[in-house]
């Protein structure tokens, strides 16, 4: 492999003075974007796309290293087409530019890769191939990989080019890294206060787990439908975590109603259904105190709403059709189904089949039709989450 230092210039054409300005210009509003980007996840495909447009190039892709794993894990690529992202390549590989570039923290260029023999490269069609690594104020946290298909187009001017963008980003990557272990601490402590709600009741199990992953499936099955304009990304993201937070209001119901194995009064009754009000209010006197947070504003509409029907005759506000948020209808499918397939103290579980035809005779009634004819199209699905989160 070529080691070159950012001085050395190589053959290429110098790009004219119009070009210049124009790439100026793109830099600008690069670093503009930097600085008012959204930090999360998909920060990662939007740096990409960033960089890829600036310079022009055949292909880009960004590995961020797993410590854990001791592996460079690709988060995001562009004009690799063939190319998953969450590729691992291990930083001990002998083969791969990345690796090297990683672990010696220096720049790797090849020229001409048809006469680099036993490189691991992203793709066959590469003519020459630039890997720079992206070092923070703690060392190296991943790579960067500047790809096209001719050979000899990084010269010292472009090579000083990635270098600077790089450099650049640099900080921006390691703030989407801290936001995304603070989100990740976060959404531990809310995920530990559903658990300390639901492990008041009897045989949970893996109930938490299921009712995430149900609303994950039905929802991902939602986005790009016309009758569900909400239903994206974001959506499905958020939803898939909040709603552990369903009944997080049983904290607030007496251990005599909340774990009575017979029928309850109706004055015991009109207590449980207080659920609802206590989660919303828990939920909403978070976002008062911290700060408003998706996940956690979703899971106030799922506590209050999960128990409202389709027809209107549900609590506690008696809303009715699209009146209920998405997220709780979805939420008011999955609950369900997942109460009557699972075993209790004072019940069997229900089959698939007395299920399936139980909520679609509630169909219109209690649940939103659509949403139902929808979640029992993905029937193997639901074993599948079933057999993968036991109890």
């Amino acid at each position: 492999m070529a080691y070159i230092s950012g001085t050395k210039t190589t053959a290429g054409q110098k790009p004219g003075p119009g070009h210049r300005v124009d790439r100026f210009q793109a830099v600008q509003a690069f670093n503009a974007r930097l600085v008012c980007m959204t930090v999360d996840e998909s920060s990662y495909q939007e740096v990409v796309n960033g960089v890829w447009k600036v310079l022009g190039c055949d292909s880009c892709a960004l590995f961020l290293f797993d410590a854990a794993r001791d592996e460079l894990v690709l988060k995001a690529a562009v004009g690799y087409p063939d190319v998953p992202v969450g590729l691992r390549i291990a930083r001990s590989d002998s083969n791969s530019m990345h690796s090297q570039a990683f672990r010696e923290e220096y720049l790797i260029h090849v020229e001409n890769m048809a006469l680099q023999e036993g490189v691991n490269a992203l793709s066959p069609d590469l003519g020459s191939n630039l890997v720079m690594p992206v070092i923070s104020q703690n060392g190296p946290v991943g790579v960067f990989d500047f790809g096209s298909h001719e050979t000899g187009t990084f010269d010292s001017q472009e090579i000083g080019m990635c270098s600077m963008l790089v450099d650049q980003l640099s900080y921006s990557l390691e703030n989407i890294r801290l936001v995304g272990e603070l989100s990740r601490s976060r959404d531990a402590v809310i995920r530990g206060m559903a658990l300390l709600a639901e492990i008041r009741d009897t045989g949970i199990g893996g109930h938490l787990n299921r009712i995430c992953e149900y609303a994950r499936l039905l929802a991902d099955k939602l986005v790009n439908k016309s009758q569900f304009p909400e239903a994206n990304a974001s959506f499905v993201d958020n939803i898939a975590r909040s709603a552990a937070l369903h009944d997080v209001g049983k904290v607030g119901i007496p251990d005599s109603i909340l774990l009575k194995p017979g029928k309850l009064t109706e004055a015991e009754y009109e207590i449980m259904k207080t659920h609802t009000l206590v989660g919303a209010e828990l939920l909403e006197g978070l976002m008062r105190d911290f700060g408003d947070y998706a996940m956690i504003a979703m899971g106030a509409e799922v506590a209050l709403s999960h128990h409202e029907w389709w027809d209107g005759t549900g609590y506690p506000r008696g809303l009715a059709g699209p009146e209920i948020p998405l997220a709780a209808r979805i939420l008011a499918i999955c609950d369900v189904y997942d109460a009557l397939t699972s075993a209790r103290v004072y019940k069997k579980a229900w089959s698939q089949e007395d299920t399936i035809r139980t909520i679609r005779a509630a169909a219109g009634r209690q649940f939103d039709p659509k949403l139902v004819e929808i979640f029992f199209s993905e029937v193997p699905a639901l074993t599948r989450i079933r057999e993968e989160n036991p109890g």
